[in-house]
């Protein structure tokens, strides 16, 4: 009797708080008698556990330091994992979406290739010490945040057959055509503007022996034009454009700094004379970091090679039957020049890269500041995967069940190897070198970790951030580099002299024999 009561009051105790609060009886019952445990939710029993959803911190820091998944990649991961705990489900792009909506952090991106070199040279010290040399250079000059006296240079390929954007096309249809050209040719542009906006008139260079007046037909204002065997700047058609055409159209005020590239032409020694006695600093930038410290790349190129694209595009559509050539090139290259050299994109180029207004803090440097043994600690995970299997294994089925058996090579705060919990656990280590990675998804950066924890076999391919004045930049007009050239010539005429001497010397033997 008194059990019944007890019954009877839960009963009228679950009743009112349904109605008061809104929640189903039976999920209240469910709760009341034991059937669902305290802190448990009702329905399947998720996949991942709320530790392992902390994956989606791995995920991003992956991304951040240059190595992102994909999203099979990810799949293959939670497979592994659900298949250890003995779900015998398969992971399906559904439970991907609803993964996405409980982290809305994550998403699809299109990732931007970036070579070895460029990843390494993006170092803090390297950046660091590039940027000191470069205030340095900018207070002595007294040009500190003056955009007037700053500029950037640089070349840039314009193709006659740029790629297709997106068109509109009948729903289902497969690979839609669009008339275009079948050439290859680029070509250059060397591009010149100012911190405050300012755009000097571009230099063409055309690969041709002559220039016949209609390839200028609808030409930007005060173009310059060149040519070179294959289209490419050489050291003297740089020359001939710093001496005539980028002094003719600078300020008369002094000092300037003009900021460029690395490339072999650039370090003309007559252009770096007339340079010096202009009062005009030529600075380089370190290698490999154009994609961070150039300007130009940062706020111009983009846009114009965006709208290049759109005006060809346009062209084959309004001039149908028709292929764009190198004669129609100066008046559509024109029109995408006007739509993206403006002074908004110039300006933001320079303030992107830090060097006007100066800063030194507006570069990322996350990528370069990875330390597998610490990535553990960045991403919040007591342990990192660091391979993963295939979901379909087609060539090995031994491979693949072997792989499939052993979850995940996983490194700890320590930088260790070893198998922590079920969940990512690996009998055999990837140190121990017995993986087939032929048929697996291998974590994209596995041989750069065993690379930075262990020693390289083969130094010479492991390429490392440049270090000393090479990183910093250069400027080419500094009194040392001048002595340096003058020294380089006279040597080069005294080797000249001896090969001449040599070979007089034999001719004379012949004379005589």
């Amino acid at each position: 009797m008194q059990n019944a009561m007890v019954a009877v009051e839960k009963g009228e105790t679950i009743r009112i708080a349904a109605e008061k609060f809104g929640v189903p009886r039976s999920s209240l019952h469910d709760r009341v008698t034991g059937k669902i445990q305290h802190g448990n939710q009702a329905g399947r029993v998720p996949y991942l556990t709320k530790e392992e959803e902390e994956l989606v911190k791995f995920l991003i820091k992956c991304a951040d330091i240059g190595y992102p998944h994909t999203r099979n990649q990810a799949l293959a991961l939670v497979q592994q994992i659900i298949n250890q705990k003995g779900i015998q489900r398969m992971v399906t792009f559904g439970w991907w979406q609803k993964f996405c909506q409980r982290h809305e952090t994550l998403s699809l991106r299109s990732a931007a290739s970036l070579s070895v070199q460029r990843a390494m040279a993006s170092d803090p010290d390297a950046l660091k010490l590039y940027y000191d040399t470069l205030e340095d250079t900018l207070k002595g000059n007294g040009i500190l945040n003056k955009p007037m006296h700053i500029f950037n240079c640089d070349e840039t390929g314009m193709p006659l057959n740029p790629k297709n954007p997106k068109v509109i096309a009948k729903k289902g249809s497969k690979n839609p055509s669009s008339i275009s050209g079948d050439t290859k040719t680029q070509i250059t542009v060397l591009a010149c503007v100012s911190a405050n906006g300012y755009s000097i008139p571009p230099f063409v260079i055309f690969d041709r022996k002559t220039l016949n007046p209609e390839l200028t037909l609808g030409e930007v204002p005060g173009t310059l034009y060149g040519l070179s065997e294959n289209g490419w700047i050489t050291s003297d058609l740089f020359y001939h454009w710093f001496n005539s055409h980028f002094l003719a159209y600078a300020p008369k005020s002094r000092p300037l700094l003009l900021l460029m590239d690395g490339h072999s032409t650039h370090y003309c020694p007559e252009a770096i004379r007339i340079a010096a006695k202009e009062k005009v600093i030529l600075y380089t930038l370190p290698p490999n970091t154009t994609h961070l410290l150039q300007p130009l790349d940062k706020g111009c190129f983009g846009p114009l090679k965006v709208s290049w694209t759109k005006v060809c595009h346009d062209f084959y559509t309004n001039h149908t039957g028709r292929v764009i050539t190198r004669y129609d090139f100066s008046t559509l290259f024109a029109k995408a020049w006007f739509q993206s050299m403006t002074a908004p994109n110039i300006i933001a180029g320079f303030r992107t890269c830090g060097v006007c207004p100066f800063s030194r803090n507006v570069i990322p440097v996350s990528k370069s500041e990875f330390k597998p043994e610490l990535l553990a600690k960045d991403t919040g995970l007591a342990y990192i995967p660091l391979y993963s299997p295939a979901r379909i294994c087609e060539d090995d089925n031994d491979a693949c069940t072997s792989s499939s058996n052993n979850d995940a090579s996983i490194i700890s705060e320590e930088g260790l190897y070893h198998s922590p919990f079920p969940s990512f656990s690996l009998e055999r280590s990837l140190s121990e070198g017995n993986i087939d990675q032929s048929n697996c998804f291998s974590y994209s950066y596995h041989s750069s970790i065993n690379n930075l924890l262990k020693t390289p076999s083969h130094p010479s391919k492991n390429p490392k951030a440049r270090q000393g004045p090479s990183a910093a930049g250069k400027v080419l007009t500094s009194v040392e580099n001048l002595q340096m050239i003058a020294e380089k010539e006279k040597m080069k005429q005294i080797a000249l002299q001896q090969k001449e001497e040599k070979k007089a010397a034999k001719e004379k033997q012949k004379e005589e024999k």
